[in-house]
């Protein structure tokens, strides 16, 4: 009888060293959880903050939700975490159970913001060819069209290069055709930039051609757009694979629990 006491006793003990080893994997793998959802949530607030000036000059809002997707999946992060370690330390069935579902609900957002990222990495060249130069002919310096006029300077400038593909994509526009001043391209494709200084459209003067290649911008935008949209793929992956790991120890412990609670006393 002794025996079978001591027997049960090391059998309970046991089971006590696989909860408290639970607990204490669950808890590091949710630290890390933690600090991968700041660095989700730091890189989404870097692009609102420093990488969104040329979200006007594309077509499409796939950018800004796969960035605002990033920070509400961090902010979340942040939230789940605390109720994460809570749940272990307290050996809480019911808030785990919790912290799992908002696991799950977290792990869908980075999957779509996943998804997004890499079908619109691969439509973005076709998207600016369709669209950029149609919006720059139709909407530049226009009533109402300031934060993508402003967009298109500042691609001419920081890219040093002149219309879509070819500085001559501005023959056509309405800024070009309805300016009385005799600009042949925005004064923002010229070297020097300063009032009417795009009235000569001479290579000496603006960004035209560099040997024997033309400065259009299309090329340099879209490989910006497409640099940062592969940091916030990265991200969204590394944190996401992240959760799948406390996920499964989230399960273990959970269960784990619940045969504690229903073993008799």
């Amino acid at each position: 009888m002794a025996r079978k006491n001591s027997d049960k006793r090391h059998g309970n003990s046991g089971g006590m060293c696989d909860l408290s080893c639970l607990r204490g994997v669950l808890i590091a793998f949710n630290f890390l959880f933690i600090i991968g959802g700041c660095g989700a949530l730091a890189i989404g607030i870097w692009t609102v903050i420093s990488k969104m000036k040329y979200a006007a000059l594309l077509g499409s809002i796939y950018y800004n939700l796969i960035t605002y997707l990033l920070i509400g999946a961090g902010v979340l992060v942040l939230i789940t975490g605390v109720l994460g370690c809570m749940g272990a330390v307290r050996k809480n069935s019911g808030m785990l159970t919790c912290y799992f579902a908002l696991l799950v609900t977290i792990f869908l957002c980075e999957c779509v913001a996943g998804i997004l990222a890499f079908v619109y990495y691969q439509s973005l060249h076709d998207e600016l060819v369709s669209e950029l130069k149609s919006n720059l002919n139709k909407n530049y310096n226009q009533t109402g069209q300031e934060s993508f006029s402003m967009a298109v300077d500042d691609m001419q400038q920081d890219f040093q290069c002149c219309g879509v593909s070819a500085y001559s994509d501005w023959s056509g526009s309405k800024f070009i055709t309805t300016n009385q001043d005799g600009l042949k391209t925005p004064e923002s494709c010229c070297k020097s930039p300063s009032p009417g200084c795009s009235v000569r459209d001479h290579p000496s003067n603006i960004y035209r051609v560099l040997g024997s290649d033309s400065m259009g911008c299309l090329t340099r935008l879209e490989q910006y757009i497409k640099d940062h949209l592969f940091i916030l793929a990265i991200t969204g992956t590394a944190v996401a694979c992240l959760e799948i790991l406390v996920m499964i120890f989230t399960c273990c412990l959970r269960s784990r629990i619940r045969e504690e609670e229903d073993e008799p006393y």
